[in-house]
């Protein structure tokens, strides 16, 4: 494990600009499995004036973050990468001269860590700053830009335990007078889910300021009691809401079929909505396409026929890939661009790596390969990551 012993020898910039500087650092290397594990950057003003730096909810994707840990899906997987979301709310602090200002990132909010074993994770972040006795938003200030970056190696050790108390501290801070502090606490305990703590998240619906980590805490649970909230979560907040889509994406990805009806529900009412029509199709597979072909005969060019057309992509249906072939000559560029789409998700497999090569011209290549593979050749599930090969 000798890897581990240089966490805190890389942890340092690249690049510090001016009178910044910084560096990213772990509290340790090892961490229980299920414990919350922070990614702290410190920023540190040696200069003799005061600093105006970007400041941002770091889980923003406006935040400067850049975030990859070892888990993830590749760049090149048919699984998307993960990353930071959020509202995009910035505003900038002073950072006297010879202070520090540390923020921390909760990685298992983002990411999957809870599996033992060695990770890695690359950290970036681009900090703007300008001088304190400039106007900080005015367009003809000036400023620097201090980019940190590093890599850090930690260990989620099966031998080690996490202790209780932490728990109850983070318990204690939902009742906090501070709203970050709250929030930080509901957000690390919907990640970490512990199943001790299923009645304090279940909770979460009903609370106002943490019915927002309800749809992560629910899925992470995954106890029968669990499911059964996410659901009733799904039927009884409003669509299009931050907590109605995540529930209804965290029910697609369980994987259990008594959730189809209720999704599938969902997809029919909110067709111009594409994650519902996708998580249906996720679920239901070969018992979603019926409807999604009947999608593509509405009226709504704009939105539900082509929202059909990605959702075929997520059926894992083998009897899916002759409908997106024929869709791929489609005289409209948007259906003909998500057929294509559906058929690298479903196969695995790419007819060209020039993306400008229109789907049309792909045809006769995608149809050849299907007449002489397509019995035999594997069809993969949206949620089976992998790296697209080519055409043979």
């Amino acid at each position: 494990m000798h890897w581990l012993a240089a966490t805190l020898l890389i942890g340092w910039p690249l690049v510090a600009t001016g009178q910044l500087s910084g560096h990213f650092y772990l509290e340790k290397s090892r961490f229980a499995p299920g414990e919350p594990i922070f990614l702290y950057l410190e920023v540190v003003n040696d200069g003799p004036q005061s600093e105006n730096i970007h400041s941002a909810d770091p889980y923003s994707f406006c935040s400067g973050y850049q975030i990859k840990v070892s888990s993830d899906p590749q760049a090149t997987s048919s699984c998307p990468l993960l990353g930071v979301a959020g509202s995009c709310l910035s505003s900038s602090i002073v950072l006297p001269s010879g202070k520090s200002r540390i923020e921390r990132l909760l990685l298992n909010f983002d990411h999957s860590i809870s599996a033992p074993g060695p990770y890695s994770v690359q950290a970036e972040r681009y900090l703007p700053h300008a001088h304190a006795t400039t106007n900080y938003f005015s367009p003809d200030t000036p400023k620097d830009t201090l980019e940190v970056r590093t890599t850090l190696y930690f260990e989620v050790d099966p031998s080690l335990s996490e202790d209780p108390e932490s728990l109850h501290a983070f318990v204690a801070a939902l009742r906090s007078s501070d709203l970050n502090r709250r929030n930080e606490a509901a957000r690390t305990l919907a990640s970490i889910a512990p199943k001790s703590l299923e009645d304090t998240l279940l909770g979460f619906a009903d609370s106002n300021e943490f019915r927002q980590f309800a749809p992560l805490a629910f899925h992470r649970l995954n106890t029968q009691r669990s499911m059964k909230a996410l659901a009733n979560l799904l039927e009884k907040t409003e669509a299009g809401s931050y907590e109605h889509m995540k529930s209804a994406d965290y029910l697609a990805e369980s994987g259990d079929p008594q959730w189809f009806p209720l999704l599938h529900d969902v997809a029919q009412k909110h067709a111009q909505i594409l994650n519902y029509v996708s998580d249906a199709a996720e679920l239901g597979g070969d018992k979603m396409l019926p409807t999604l072909i009947s999608l593509l005969g509405s009226p709504d060019k704009e939105f539900t026929r082509v929202n059909a057309v990605t959702a075929i992509g997520y059926t894992g249906s083998r009897s899916a890939v002759p409908i997106l072939l024929d869709l791929l000559k489609n005289s409209d560029v948007g259906i003909a661009d998500r057929a294509l789409y559906g058929l690298r998700l479903l196969t695995h497999r790419s007819a060209n790596d020039d993306e400008s090569e229109s789907p049309a011209s792909q045809y006769h290549r995608w149809s050849q390969w299907w007449a002489r593979e397509g019995a035999s050749a594997p069809i993969y599930k949206a949620t089976e990551c992998g790296n697209f090969n080519p055409l043979r």
